[in-house]
């Protein structure tokens, strides 16, 4: 192969790697936001019942 195909494939490669990575991460942290939410809701719920 070329250099330029080499070099235009592994472009590619990067490209589309850090596509992948970058929806998973937007998938991953919108899915915990809400959890997390919802975690600290309850936690705060529960520890202001027992000072209450």
């Amino acid at each position: 192969m070329k250099k330029w195909k080499v070099r235009g494939q592994t472009t590619v490669e990067y490209l589309l790697t850090t596509l992948v990575l970058v929806t998973a991460f937007a998938g991953f942290y919108g899915f915990m936001q809400q959890q997390l939410k919802l975690l600290f809701t309850s936690m705060a719920k529960m520890i202001l019942s027992t000072w209450i």
